[in-house]
């Protein structure tokens, strides 16, 4: 990996000055004392110094997997976590806003990440915790195919962090999308990163990518947007939509504003845009495009909205053949959907909600993420298309090779979670593929926990699920693994040689060894 601000072909990085930030440690983990509140971090601490802390879903109690540990206050003053945040001052019900937003000119995205501990607004509210940019989403950042994306990341706190631009099909080595860039605490790293120019239109994110770092950087904040433009000009209807960008995230305060850490966070706000429960106005018989994105670390959401159907035109950044009509969309870590929602005909109020999903451990409530209202004079929409884009069917053609992959849960209080019975080791070569190859994977999960797979540079196509035959209508990058079950993806690994990962993207999972290493050869 690379250190001290250096990447792995000696690109030299910017040292910058260190500031001093008060309470780091609560809201990274990064120290094992938080000098503002006092008190020490020490349940289930790891060799790091970070203390282990536990995967938390909106509505649950302190119970946790049998395998996480919930970093708890053991001496000094106690945080008090907010449990009535309309006591507390959060706003519930703000008029909807996208985030903040930077586009390219001239074919050049060239903008700055500073990823920092300080203020921000959440929910109408004053709050200290773990930004890009001091905003929660950080902005989100829109390019074209073909474009140059420049970005100088700053780390302006005290762990170790880096970026990786999920979705992404370009290059995985130097300062590209180089997940194993080290961008040390006080030191800056530039990357540029080439989408060609085919890249697919869609929706993407960003988010720091240091292995044993991910899950709290990503829990707390350090997560945005990304928009490839140009689908309206594949499918010219979409133009005459208005277009929304929806960035779920989910965290908890205590009450003087400071974000809690990972292991305390029981009882998180689900928050779209660092909005609670926002109002989305559409007129009676509108359409609008929402791109929306699960941006946290371990958190499956089942977006349904009352009385009105879902059409899905496009998943993780790729459009489909044809719309999917769907009750409700279920969005697992890390993925992201595009979808076409057609304002009911009388006017009124209409839950945006995610609905029960799963059992146990890793069920997700019954959660209100915002309220549309429908008034005003009503829309002749355009129709909605009947074909968006055709893909190449992967299903039908004659792979060059098979592998399995098996994930797996194991009695280790340190390290439970494997691909193939091996912890991560970054400089070890588990999957050596051809350039240009057409693969077929079957994911094979033996644990009683889902886990979102995702792998890095090339998207995949999802051909079975528990050995039944899919039909699809795109690609994916992120696809959950049903418990004791299997999926079977199909990818050619096209342009790029170099090394890069897969892993599960509940990111407490990847942190604990659930990744793994591909290097894609001439």
């Amino acid at each position: 990996m690379v250190e001290s601000g250096v990447s792995s072909t000696g690109l030299a990085t910017t040292g910058r000055s260190r500031r001093k930030i008060l309470a780091v440690g609560a809201a990274t983990g990064a120290l094992g004392v938080v000098p503002a509140l006092g008190w020490t971090l020490v349940a289930g601490a790891r060799q790091d110094g970070m203390p282990a802390a536990t995967p938390h879903f909106p509505g649950k109690t302190a119970e946790t997997s049998t395998h996480d540990h919930a970093a708890t206050p053991t001496t000094g003053p106690q945080p008090t976590p907010v449990t009535d945040p309309i006591a507390f001052g959060f706003v519930a019900g703000e008029e909807f806003a996208d985030p903040p937003v930077r586009k390219s000119e001239n074919g050049v995205l060239e903008t700055t990440l500073t990823a920092a501990f300080g203020p921000a607004i959440v929910a109408g509210r004053d709050v200290t915790t773990l930004t890009y940019e001091g905003s929660l989403p950080g902005p989100t950042l829109r390019v074209h195919a073909g474009d140059t994306l420049k970005v100088c990341v700053i780390n302006e706190f005290d762990q170790t962090t880096n970026l990786h631009t999920h979705g992404f099909h370009v290059s995985p080595s130097e300062n590209s999308d180089n997940v194993f860039v080290s961008i040390e605490p006080g030191a800056s790293f530039d990357y540029e990163i080439v989408l060609p120019t085919n890249h697919p239109p869609g929706t993407y994110w960003y988010h720091p990518h240091h292995h044993g770092n991910t899950h709290r950087q990503v829990a707390l904040g350090l997560a945005g947007m990304m928009v490839v433009d140009g689908l309206a000009d594949l499918v010219p209807e979409l133009g005459d939509y208005p277009m929304k960008v929806m960035a779920i995230q989910s965290t908890q305060f205590d009450t003087t504003g400071m974000v809690l850490p990972t292991g305390l966070q029981f009882d998180p706000l689900t928050l779209i845009n660092g909005q609670w429960q926002p109002v989305i106005r559409m007129r009676p018989g509108e359409i609008q495009r929402l791109l929306i994105g699960n941006l946290t670390s371990g958190i499956v959401y089942n977006v349904a909205l009352a009385s009105h159907s879902l059409y899905q035109i496009a998943a993780d950044g790729n459009a489909f053949d044809s719309p999917q009509l769907a009750n409700s969309i279920v969005l697992g870590p890390g993925e992201r959907a595009d979808v076409l929602v057609q304002a009911f005909e009388v006017p009124g109020t209409y839950a945006l909600r995610s609905l029960l999903w799963g059992v146990g451990f890793q069920a997700t409530d019954d959660l209100l993420l915002g309220t549309v209202i429908i008034e005003g004079d009503p829309v002749v929409a355009t129709p909605m298309p009947a074909f968006l884009v055709p893909f190449e069917d992967l299903s039908q053609y004659q792979v060059d090779r098979q592998r399995s992959l098996l994930f797996q849960i194991v009695d280790d209080d340190d390290n439970p979670y494997l691909i193939d019975g091996r912890l991560f080791d970054e400089n070890r070569i588990d999957q050596t593929v051809p350039l240009n190859a057409l693969e077929e994977w079957e994911l094979v999960n033996v644990s009683q926990e889902w886990h979102p797979f995702h792998i890095h540079v090339n998207d995949f196509q999802v051909v079975a699920i528990n050995g039944e035959p899919r039909t699809a209508h795109g690609y994916d990058d992120t696809f959950m693994i049903p418990p004791d079950g299997s999926v079977t993806i199909r990818s050619r690994f096209l342009d790029y040689t170099g090394k890069f990962v897969y892993h599960c993207h509940f990111l407490f999972h990847e942190d604990h060894s659930m990744m793994g290493v591909v290097e894609v050869v001439e």
